[in-house]
């Protein structure tokens, strides 16, 4: 299931922790679902991807998933989906390629679904199959990425915030950034505000720890959550976003930084409940933008990579064209291992045969004529046989048939 197809209230209940992982797989293969599996779980997602085991079993799964997290399997009713063959392939290369994520394109779920298959591949849960199809998955994320516009115009909320930023400060060069959270949507800003040559970062947090990490990275300084209001007067541009369920900054927080010399403050609340008191906006040389202020920006890149999904969604289909060709190989491979047994063992007994006359001194040419002609009829005259006894004109035209195609006769007479 997803965000697609299941609320949040429901994914949670069947989301798995990391420390849940190794388990789930081992238990996932023993129950007989999978030969070969790989959990992929995330904020938006959880997905089974499983080959072999004992057919098609979607009410199996779904009890499954259930019976391991104690949930009531009713609650998966109308809200997962299931895909066999070349549909789940399909569906594998869409959400890699970022087309089945929340913003079109955007390219964590390829690195999450590459630590996914970096756990179950560690656990030894993945096989021939699983870690073809992973890789050229990858590889077809990578062919999308660099064929097409899905990823050159960014719309994540990190992004659509420093766009934000820009719009209203102007250059973004110079300027000093107080950052209040150190969650991934903070990291992610982070990232996108070191590419405009930023003055100082500040990092204030309510885990000294991670406020500490994050401003290592960023050669800013790190600071108690309780200190966020003190350097107001020290930057250009807020950005917050935290779990709490209070304000962090208030008008009384704020104001006393009024006026400012440095030129208007502006402040970007990207938590929900909102971080900054609404009011805050109402001073004068503030401006203060919320999540929702962030959607027109997110709405016209989210046109652009809607655009570009025409043509990935070609390039997909192509993908997974090839790759079940390569799957279909499989069925055949034993009954070429098979093939190649039979001959191997016509051509040694043939060998062993003609070795003899060699070691008596006879002609080495004759020899090797005879052997060629006894090892061509001894391949030769079980097919022949087949094929000279009486059967219905249809089987007799199908081996025919297959026969022009398997030795490229019809070739060989033109």
């Amino acid at each position: 299931m997803s965000h697609h197809s299941a609320p949040i209230d429901v994914r949670e209940k069947v989301a798995f922790a990391p420390e849940q992982l190794a388990r789930a797989h081992q238990e996932l293969l023993d129950s007989g679902l999978a030969r070969e599996g790989l959990i992929l779980s995330t904020c938006n997602r959880t997905e089974i991807y499983g080959y072999g085991g004992e057919g098609p079993h979607p009410e199996r799964l779904r009890n499954w998933l259930c019976a391991f997290h104690h949930a009531d399997p009713k609650i998966l009713q109308d809200n997962d989906y299931y895909y066999r063959d070349a549909e789940a392939t399909r569906h594998l290369f869409a959400v890699v390629c970022g087309m089945d994520s929340m913003i079109i394109g955007e390219p964590q779920i390829l690195g999450q679904v590459k630590d996914a298959y970096q756990i179950a591949a560690d656990l030894d849960c993945t096989g021939p199959v699983l870690n073809r199809l992973l890789h050229w998955a990858f590889r077809v994320a990578k062919r999308v990425r660099s064929e097409t516009a899905i990823g050159s115009a960014p719309v994540s909320v990190a992004y659509a915030a420093v766009s934000l930023a820009r719009q209203r400060l102007g250059s973004l060069q110079g300027k000093s950034v107080l950052l209040i959270g150190a969650g991934e949507t903070i990291e992610l800003v982070a990232t996108h505000l070191r590419e405009h040559d930023i003055a100082s970062f500040h990092v204030a947090n309510r885990s000294p720890e991670r406020a500490r990490l994050l401003a290592e990275r960023l050669q800013g300084q790190a600071h108690p959550l309780e200190e966020a209001a003190a350097l107001i007067p020290q930057v250009d541009l807020v950005l917050s976003c935290t779990a709490s369920t209070l304000p962090i900054l208030r008008v009384s927080d704020v104001q006393p930084g009024l006026p400012r010399q440095r030129g208007p403050l502006l402040l970007l609340d990207l938590a929900v409940p909102r971080d900054i008191e609404p009011s805050v906006g109402q001073l004068d040389q503030c401006y203060l933008h919320t999540i929702d202020d962030l959607n027109d920006i997110a709405q016209a890149g989210l046109r652009a990579r809607q655009e570009a999904t025409i043509a990935a969604r070609q390039i997909i289909d192509e993908e997974v064209k090839a790759f079940q060709q390569w799957r279909d190989s499989l069925a055949v491979v034993p009954a070429i291992r098979r093939l190649r047994d039979r001959v191997e063992q016509a051509r040694l007994s043939e060998l062993h045969r003609f070795q003899h006359y060699l070691d008596q001194g006879q002609d080495p040419h004759a020899v090797m004529d005879a052997f060629s002609k006894a090892l061509m009829n001894k391949i030769l005259h079980d097919p022949i046989s087949t094929l000279r006894q009486p059967c219905q004109d249809a089987t007799s035209r199908a081996l025919v048939a297959s026969l022009d195609i398997l030795f490229h006769l019809s070739d060989a007479e033109g």
